[in-house]
């Protein structure tokens, strides 16, 4: 394995240059109305769904998954994308409204022809909160299966993927590699190497019971999330909307040690990656310095292949004018058209 292997198990955030961070800047954005008559005129239907699920998959279905379902009116539908976000992110992440409009590549993704299922993953938005030392990515891939499997029994016949982004990618992985019930996975924000961004993780993160966005909400003792202003490191600031950042920041959430220490396992021992065996997309951004250094970009493109040795099909892409937050950047759309024409043509 590349000698940009992690030497940190415990990586998560991009970062770049703290200095340039600063340079984020604001743009205006047409703002769309959220109604549901123009959303029916946009071609896309959203409603929230819910999933009674088992933190195990075999003991009582005692936890509830919420996730919001966009479907195409006017497309052809190609299949159903399922979107698991990152630690400390719910469903908003690919979903995100602004005091200048909306980001949304689960919107896109919908006008494009699939049904879009953004999840809040257990212990973020409107699921449910068990113990934090109950949620790793073990017991996330098992609840994200049994979404998947209520999914294809609704949409019979459509093809699945999975469409992570940073730990949600690490959940992805490691529901194809155990369940086998998807089509493809998509990875992005998430690489098998690290780059120097990672040491400026213990400063991005704190127990959320000491951060004033959590002061009037019950959270499992234990929780973590990013201290108040630094969302900013997750972008590439050159290419970041100030509006994207703030509503960011405004939508956090929380997280785990377990689901850090599942995504060091994978990072570190491509712990499930090598058993994925369906197509499978990765994309991270030009600058996303959690897993590379700028000078090593192209050799860490070409050693990510690697790390998914049963896979028939491996596609390894950087984004331009990206850092770690792919979704939420002012070129967001390159990422979604990457996705869904990636996707048309596997599945």
């Amino acid at each position: 394995m590349s000698s940009t292997k992690p030497r940190n198990p415990v990586a998560l955030f991009t970062v770049g240059a703290v200095s340039a961070a600063l340079l984020v800047t604001a743009v205006t954005v047409a703002p769309q109305n959220a109604s549901a008559a123009s959303e029916r005129a946009s071609g896309v239907t959203r409603h929230t769904i819910t999933e009674k699920v088992s933190l195990t998959g075999s003991g009582p279905a005692d936890q509830t998954v919420s996730a919001v379902e966009y479907r195409p009116t006017r497309a052809r539908v190609r299949g159903i994308q399922v979107m698991i976000p990152g630690v400390t992110y719910d469903h908003r992440y690919f979903d995100l409204v602004t005091d200048r409009g909306r980001i949304s590549q689960a919107r896109e993704a919908a006008e494009d022809g699939w049904i879009t299922v953004a999840v809040d993953r257990l212990g973020t938005g409107n699921s449910s909160r068990p113990a934090a030392d109950e949620l790793n990515g073990t017991t996330h891939s098992a609840t994200i299966h049994q979404l998947v499997t209520k999914l294809k029994a609704a949409h019979k016949g459509l093809p699945v993927a999975l469409v992570g982004h940073s730990m949600g990618s690490v959940v992805a992985i490691q529901e194809a590699a155990t369940y086998r019930d998807v089509d493809a996975v998509v990875v992005t924000g998430f690489m098998h190497h690290a780059g120097a961004g990672q040491l400026l993780f213990n400063a991005a993160m704190h127990p959320a019971a000491e951060d004033a966005a959590f002061t009037d909400r019950a959270i499992p003792d234990g929780s973590l999330t990013t201290r108040d202003g630094m969302r900013q490191l997750l972008y590439w600031p050159f290419n970041a909307d100030l509006s994207t950042v703030k509503a960011d920041d405004a939508a956090k959430q929380t997280a785990t040690i377990g689901e850090f220490t599942s995504f060091g396992d994978e990072q570190s021992n491509d712990a499930y990656g090598k058993s994925v065996d369906v197509p499978l997309l990765s994309l991270v951004g030009q600058h996303d310095g959690l897993y590379f250094d700028p000078s090593d970009l192209d050799k860490t493109l070409k050693a990510e292949t690697a790390a998914y040795t049963a896979s028939p099909d491996v596609d390894v892409k950087a984004i331009p004018g990206a850092g770690h937050n792919l979704a939420l950047q002012r070129n967001a759309d390159s990422t979604t058209n990457t996705i869904d024409t990636w996707l048309s043509r596997k599945l």
